[in-house]
């Protein structure tokens, strides 16, 4: 399974390191390419250590490190930030994370010969993993025991956005759309959803705030308030986007 996304994308998978491959980007850049478990979320630690590995492989290193991931661990952004930070300049490649698209089963069903792949690799795309951020959960004692917490969408980025650029009309939407996402992310967003609650495990929708659909569309509220028993709690957020990426997010209050 792993050498066969490898190939879609147009890698070559390595002899003796199950998952990884080797691509040359239409920039000219060598890149060392990673395909994820889909049975377990990329961490934040395990690109980490890719990115130390990339800088010493082959002996002459790599300078770009491209994840392919089914599913990423929640903050994976800000807890990979946080650990760049804590190494300094110990991480010099460049880390490019990116989704697998749930549709692949589809195109692998196809691919019978490796000329299969070599012409399906064009029609599948891997976009580039989405960031969100949330503001720090403000919290406000109540009586009996209560409080309201506070949550807000800080930023969602989409790093890639599948509008094809091939036509004028294209052109045209998307660069309206990014002018538009430019000043309010929240265009961006189709739902959002939030477990007050979470166990660390699975994801239960406590709280939703909905774009909508056709007439009855209009952008989504970025802040949610709740009043809950006042004790120590994970609260994780979920948001996917009008194209169907999602992202998430953990707090502790």
């Amino acid at each position: 399974m792993q050498n066969l996304i490898l190939k879609l994308y147009g890698a070559t998978p390595r002899d003796k390191m199950s998952g990884l491959g080797i691509r040359k980007a239409d920039d000219g850049v060598e890149e060392l390419v990673y395909v994820g478990y889909p049975d377990r979320p990329v961490s934040a630690g395990k690109a980490e250590e890719l990115a130390l590995q990339a800088q010493k492989l082959d002996g002459r290193g790599y300078k770009r490190l491209i994840i392919l991931g089914w599913d990423y661990e929640y903050n994976y952004h800000q807890a990979l930030e946080s650990r760049k930070s804590a190494l300094k300049d110990k991480i010099k490649v460049e880390i490019i994370s990116r989704d697998i698209p749930p549709d692949i089963y589809d195109y692998l069903k196809k691919a019978k010969t490796e000329e299969d792949i070599e012409a399906l690799s064009e029609k599948v795309k891997f976009y580039e993993r989405p960031y969100l951020k949330m503001d720090a959960p403000k919290i406000k004692d109540l009586k009996d025991g209560k409080a309201e917490i506070t949550l807000s969408v800080k930023r969602y980025v989409l790093m890639d956005i599948p509008i094809s650029q091939s036509s004028k009309k294209g052109q045209e939407d998307y660069t309206a759309l990014m002018k538009i996402a430019k000043d309010n992310f929240a265009v961006l967003i189709d739902y959002w959803a939030i477990d007050w609650d979470y166990d660390g495990f699975t994801f239960k929708s406590q709280w939703q705030a909905f774009r909508g659909n056709g007439k009855k569309a209009r952008t989504v509220t970025t802040e949610a308030r709740e009043v809950l028993d006042k004790k120590k709690r994970s609260i994780a957020v979920r948001v996917v986007d009008i194209f169907g990426n999602d992202a998430g997010a953990v707090m502790e209050v």
